[in-house]
């Protein structure tokens, strides 16, 4: 079993034996060579023969990974396949010869520490940085000074991609706005007037609602919001003045992990009936659905990605079961990470080499019809030097439903976005 194999199958707590952390204010690097390119996806040609492993001069890249805050229940998953993405890319030729080093720290999703993490990522000679958390905004001033491009690889929120500060900085996941349309096009076919939403109190999560609440009153009227702590264990006196409002659906919009799970078995106990959605939170972390107790998921709709028809989501899911076995579920946050890596990788190598910051950025800027790992079938990321934000539509999304088996099992029958609506 290779390095970064055991480091997948051990999850979070063999990562946190060796993966730098934030200690008294300090911010600690830890410094790892690995890397990829998936064989046959979209921009595998520039990576090199399969077996023609990197040996030049390493490509350093920085990756500010919060593992220890509520976010690490999606960094978790994204910041491993990052690993094993930058691992087949060392293994089939790197970057024109070129392996890339990565270089790690954390921020904690701490909005105050993350211009710290990208300052000291850059002093160790960070030529790109993939953020891997909930608080990227914040570095973009620093990002814009220090002319680093720079990946937010599951970031929703548009502020990373849109000016001001944005000459450096790129999005690739569908943006709020997009799900609220999404959201608010499912309400609008099932008859959902009001609804109701039980949230945690993270800044990620009050970042995100921010933005999405005023889209989605658009569409229907939110009658009641309840606040609970990340780290609470009882969310009864919250769901019982949700169920007072009476609304026709309930939100459940969190950070997941087990959180999510005690509001939704909450919801679920006290107002049946009720339709209930989630944000692309728990139907992208499959560790937590065992915690659920039995059929409590049943009807849950979460904001997806995932086609099982996307052919790129078909090899992407191949790959990862010759590393995770055929039964690993395959998640957004997997094709996030990918697609991340494989957009880096075809920017440096179209600027020669990624030791150039500059015509590395400028390079990401001229990326068109990348055929991403998610959406529907042909759904693309494209940018230029006044598009930062790769998304092309609402395909990009998918809506999930889970079974009784308390798992994702169907798209859900009476809405999912038109590729033909932007």
């Amino acid at each position: 079993m290779s390095h970064s194999d055991s480091i997948r199958a051990g999850g979070r707590r063999s990562r946190r034996g060796w993966l730098a952390a934030a200690i008294g204010g300090t911010v600690l690097l830890a410094t790892v060579v690995v890397g990829g390119a998936l064989p046959g996806s979209a921009g595998a040609s520039s990576a090199g023969k399969p077996g023609t492993k990197a040996t030049g001069t390493p490509i350093i890249v920085g990756e500010d990974w919060d593992s220890t805050s509520a976010s690490a229940a999606f960094t978790d998953v994204t910041g491993k396949t990052l690993q094993l993405a930058i691992n087949q890319l060392n293994n089939t030729g790197g970057v024109l010869g070129h392996p890339i080093q990565l270089v790690i720290a954390n921020d904690e999703s701490d909005p105050t520490k993350t211009p710290a993490v990208t300052q000291q990522l850059a002093s160790e000679g960070a030529q790109f940085i993939l953020f891997n958390t909930g608080t990227d905004a914040t570095a973009k001033p620093i990002i814009e000074k220090l002319g680093i491009p720079s990946i937010g690889v599951t970031d929703v929120i548009p502020t990373f991609a849109v000016a001001p500060d944005n000459s450096y900085t790129y999005l690739l996941s569908s943006p709020l706005s997009d799900w609220a349309s999404v959201y608010c096009g499912a309400w609008k076919k099932t008859g959902v007037k009001t609804i109701g939403v039980l949230r945690d109190d993270s800044t990620t999560t009050a970042s995100l609602d921010n933005i999405l609440f005023p889209a989605l009153r658009k569409c229907v009227k939110i009658v009641d919001v309840e606040t609970a702590s990340g780290t609470t264990s009882d969310v009864t006196a919250q769901v019982a003045r949700l169920k007072s409002h009476n609304p026709n659906a309930v939100l459940v919009a969190d950070l997941g992990g087990s959180f999510e799970i005690l509001a939704q078995e909450s919801v679920h106990q006290f107002m049946p009936t009720t339709p209930r959605y989630s944000l692309a939170t728990i139907v992208n972390e499959p560790a937590t659905w065992s915690l659920a107790t039995p059929g409590s998921l049943n009807g849950v709709i979460s904001m997806g990605s995932l086609n099982p028809t996307n052919p790129q989501t078909v090899k992407l899911k191949a790959f990862l079961a010759q590393h995770d076995g055929a039964s690993y579920p395959m998640t957004a946050f997997d094709a996030d990470a990918w697609d991340a890596v494989q957009l880096m990788k075809t920017a440096m190598v179209k600027a020669g080499g990624g030791n150039d910051p500059a015509k590395t950025n400028a390079q990401m800027q001229a990326i068109t019809n990348y055929l991403a790992s998610f959406g529907q079938p042909g759904y693309n990321l494209t940018y230029s030097a006044t598009k930062h934000a790769g998304a092309t539509g609402l395909c990009g999304l998918v809506l999930q439903q889970f079974g009784s088996n308390n798992k994702p099992t169907k798209a859900f029958a009476k809405y999912q976005p038109s590729c033909k609506t932007s």
